[in-house]
This record gives C-alpha cells, structure tokens and sequence, in this order.
C-alpha cells in the first residue's frame, strides 16, 4: 500500500487551513481599512477614545471589545489593524473544523474550506469591520459546547457579544442543543453553567457605554432609506455566498431532491440529526429576523454561514461534499456581482456582462468576484477621498461647508493623516478643531444650511455649500426634506 503523503495528515490539517487562510487574504489588508464608511468610523472613533481617554461607541449599540483594542493601536497603520480581522478569521476557521470533528458528521476539512473561501467571510476577514471578531467567538462558544464545556461556551459567547450585540441570539439554539428531555434538573443546570458567564461578560462589556449614555446606547440608526425588496434579498444571498457559492448551494439541494434518501448521510454522532437541523433552521430564522430590520449590509447574515455549511455537510454524500468545496474555493476571486460606479463600485473589466437594477449599473463580472470587487472598491474611493483632499489643502481659506455624507469618515482619516507643510504635521476639519473657514459636516438640515449661507465674513465672504457625489439626495432622505440642491452645489472635484 502507498503511504498517505504526509500533508494529507488529519493533524496537519488546522495548520493547512491557517496557512490557507492567512496566504489567501493578505493581499488584501494593505487598501485602506475598508470600503464601509464605519470601517474608517473605526478609526476616528480609536482617536477620540484615545484623546478623551474614555470609552465612545463608534456607532450604537457599540462594539466594546473591538473599539477597545483598536484604541490601543490608535496610530498604526492600516495592514496592522486589518489584520486583527486576519487573525479572526484563522480562529474561526480553526474553531470551526475542530468542532466539526467533534460533532462526528464527517468531513471537517472540506466543510471548513467552503466556510473559509465563503466571500463574505473572506472580505471580512481584509478589513477592520468586527463580523469575523463576532463569529470567531461564536464558533469558539460553539466548539465549548459539542466538548461539553459549558461555562467557556457562555464565556466565549459573551465575548462574541462584546463585539456585535446580536450575537446573544446564539443562546437560543444553544439551549436547544443541550436540551435534556428525560431530565430537566441537568438541562437546568447547563443552561446555568452556560447562561451565567454569557450574561456577566455581556453586561461587563456594556457597562462603559451605559454609563457613557445611558439607556440611549441601546439603540441603532441608519441614514439610508429601507432597500428595495432585490437588494435585500441580493444582500442576504449573494452579497454572502457569491454567485458561485450560491449555484453550489442550489447544486447540493439539487442532488439532494433527486435521491431516494431524505435523512442524514452524515449524521452526528454527539446531537441527533433532527436536533441539530432544528437549531441550525433556528439559527437562520433568527438572522433573518434580525437582519429584515436593517438590511443594508450583508455582513448581518455572515454568522449563518458555518451552520449552513454543517447542514450541506449532513445531508450530502462525499462526491457532492467535494464537488461543493471545488466550486467554494475560487469563489472570492472569479463570478462576481458589481456596481460599476467609479467612485464607489468597483468598475467593470471586459469578461462582464453590464445592465440596469433600480437605476444602477451592473455588471457580472467573470473575472472580478466579490473579493477582487470590494479591493477595487477601496482603492476608488480611496483615489477620489485623495482628490478631495487635495482640493481642500488649496482651499484652506475660502468659507466653505462640504456635505459628505459617507465620504465623512474617511476625508477626516485622509486629512489627518496627510502633512499640511506647516509646523504641525497634522490637522483637523470641523468638530475637531481644525481650520475655521472649510467645515466638514455629515448632513444638516435646511435650517443649518440657510443658516451657514447667509453666513458672510469679511475676509472671505459668503460660506459655499457644497455636496459630495449623490449626498444631495441622501441628505434630503436623511431629514426628509428636499433643500440641498437649491442651497448647495456639486463639489467641484470628480
């Protein structure tokens, strides 16, 4: 018999999937800190909890732990904070397989791989946006648990709501999977051994922003109007999966239907198959519920992602495994789904096919997939935010007010960070107290705009009122009035 080379291993095979992980993304982790405006959210809010020295959510209801550590390396670069990401992406990963094989449904390496080169998983795994902090914990919590180890799972899953608040929605399933039908005294007591550190780490988290604001922090806000029905389900589906990863979902339901065997063909050896279905289809509800409230970002649905994989696993036989996990690896870099804008989509090359949803451009790209996509997207705003920039250090004098909108975050990062050639080698805009004549807002009402137009000095004469690309309409969607475009004017740089 031929020996087995030795990378096929088992025991090699959490450091393949770290290797695996860790070479696939770093390419990724040197464009700026993302493409969400609350990835440079991050940043500033770092800089001010350094300066005041207290704790200041980034946004509601705040994500303590990650704002925490980021606070810590408050002037490092951007490679270094994308790479906590990085880091939690291989714990994921890692938790992940070595609880698959604890479940005993088979085929830890191959469902690990499909999870790992997941798009959304794999882009949140490039930039400082806290999904792949919430679901290492999660799955490290999930990992406690199938080991029996009841009191870390609670710990671990506090932890995870240290970084996103929702992810106490795990608390449910986990119940269910202890459930104890012939013994209600044990079941009481894992859910003890799990519900009281969850709680206390919880609550520990969010004691800085509770007396920071009170019962208020509790909270979330959103500028943007509610999506249209094909962008919450394109975010939800998509926007996670991909368009490959969804046809190799679709392809594993398929082959699915099409035998005569309906139950598990890789059953679990430590929950039945019914229960640990029923606690993943719970999982799913719950996400889905919670993302249909704010379903701007398809970030929301990431935690789902390795139950999903775990249910394909139970329910396909090893050729359909493999082929799935074939399908999953390029998914990230080939077939992806885009907005052309220049400023904020990530453009199109010729391997695209290009039409029109709801008023944008689309194209679906053969040879930019969703993680070549979101580091071109990046890079544009990035190259747009630098033309700013550029155009306000020349303009330092004139009265003026910019709306930015979602470019706000990232022009107060650029223009922090850039030399003036003054003696300081730094400066603020608005509320930071920087230069007095341009100011920088996010939005403002009619009211604050008339107000700053009439405003005349007599140096410089009348402030200018000026919009970012397309903030002219999400400004009027913000206080529901429609003012911008009588008051303001496109900002003079595309």
């Amino acid at each position: 018999m031929t020996p087995k080379h030795p990378l096929l291993n088992p025991q090699y095979h959490p450091w393949l999937l770290a290797l695996a992980v860790i070479l696939s993304r770093i390419p990724f982790i040197f464009d700026g800190y993302g493409h969400e405006e609350d990835s440079y959210g991050l940043v500033v809010n770092a800089w001010q909890m350094h300066e005041s020295g207290h704790y200041l959510a980034s946004r509601f209801p705040g994500h303590p732990f990650q704002e925490y550590l980021y606070s810590f390396i408050w002037n490092q670069p951007d490679w270094l904070w994308n790479s906590f990401s990085l880091l939690f992406s291989i714990v994921a990963v890692l938790a992940f397989h070595q609880a698959m094989k604890k479940t005993g449904i088979g085929f830890p390496i191959e469902t690990s791989l499909m999870f790992a080169f997941t798009p959304m998983f794999f882009i949140a795994g490039t930039y400082t946006i806290d999904y792949a902090w919430s679901l290492a914990f999660v799955l490290l919590s999930f990992w406690a648990l199938v080991n029996r180890k009841y009191a870390l799972c609670g710990f671990f899953l506090g932890m995870a709501v240290g970084c996103r608040i929702t992810s106490g929605i795990f608390i449910i399933p986990w119940m269910m999977l202890v459930w104890q039908r012939l013994d209600f005294d044990q079941w009481r007591n894992y859910i003890l051994k799990i519900g009281i550190p969850f709680v206390v780490i919880s609550i520990l988290w969010y004691i800085p922003a509770f007396l920071q604001y009170g019962t208020g922090f509790f909270d979330y806000s959103d500028q943007f109007p509610y999506p249209s029905i094909p962008k919450v389900i394109y975010k939800a589906t998509i926007g996670v999966f991909g368009l490959l990863g969804i046809a190799a979902l679709v392809f594993a339901k398929f082959r699915w239907l099409t035998t005569k065997e309906k139950s598990a063909v890789n059953p679990p050896q430590i929950f039945s198959p019914q229960r640990i279905t029923w606690a993943i289809i719970v999982i799913i509800v719950l996400h889905i519920i919670s993302y249909l409230r704010l379903p701007q970002k398809a970030g929301y649905m990431l935690a789902i992602v390795p139950f999903v994989m775990m249910l394909v696993t139970m329910y396909s036989n090893r050729n359909t495994i493999r082929i799935i996990t074939m399908i999953f690896l390029p998914a990230p870099f080939i077939v992806g789904m885009n907005i052309t804008d220049d400023l904020r989509g990530s453009g199109a090359t010729g391997a695209s096919v290009k039409f029109n949803i709801s008023g944008q451009e689309i194209s679906i790209d053969a040879a930019r997939g969703p993680a070549l996509a979101e580091q071109q997207k990046r890079r544009n705003k990035m190259e747009y935010v630098d033309r700013v920039c550029d155009y306000l250090d020349t303009t330092l004098n004139d009265q003026q007010l910019i709306i930015c909108g979602w470019w706000y975050n990232e022009i107060i990062v650029e223009q922090r960070l850039r030399p003036t050639g003054s003696d300081t080698s730094e400066y603020w805009f608005s509320c930071w107290g920087g230069n007095g004549n341009t100011v920088l807002v996010f939005y403002a009402t009619c009211d604050e705009l008339q107000k700053e137009v009439n405003t005349e000095d007599e140096f410089h004469g009348f402030m200018k009122i000026y919009y970012l690309p397309e903030q002219n309409l999400y400004n009027d969607q913000m206080f529901n009035q429609s003012c911008t475009d009588q008051i303001a004017e496109p900002f003079p740089v595309k």
